[in-house]
C-alpha cells in the first residue's frame, strides 16, 4: 500500500512536518484520510480553536511530490461511534434461567 505525508502548514510556511506518513489505497483515499484529519486533528478540534482555521494539509505522495491541499476550514465530521446495547439488555439476559425453588 503506499505511503503518503500530511504536513500541516499555514500562510507563513510549514508547521508540521509528517516524517512517518500514512499508508492509504490511493490518491483518493489520501484525500479523505486528509480530509477527516489524518490522525492530527479533527472537525470538532477546528470548532473549537479558531487558530486551526489558519492551517492547511499538504498531502504528498511517497516520493514527497505535492499531491494536494486540504484547508483545516473543509474538514469534515467524522460518524458518530454505532451505538451500544446497554449493559444487561438483549438475548444474553433473558436467555439465562433461574434455577427454580421448591
Amino acid at each position: 500500500m503506499p505511503r503518503y505525508f500530511f504536513d500541516v502548514r499555514s500562510g507563513s510556511g510549514l508547521v508540521c512536518l509528517d516524517y512517518q506518513g500514512l499508508d492509504c489505497a490511493d490518491d483518493a483515499a489520501a484525500l479523505e484520510t486528509a480530509r477527516h484529519g489524518a490522525g492530527f486533528t479533527s472537525h470538532a478540534d477546528c470548532a473549537r480553536n479558531p487558530q486551526l482555521t489558519r492551517y492547511r494539509f499538504s498531502v504528498q505522495d511517497a516520493e514527497h511530490r505535492p499531491l494536494f491541499t486540504v484547508p483545516f476550514t473543509e474538514l469534515e465530521p467524522d460518524a458518530p461511534p454505532a451505538r451500544k446495547r446497554p449493559r444487561g439488555s438483549g438475548r444474553g439476559r433473558a436467555a439465562r434461567s433461574r434455577p427454580s425453588v421448591h
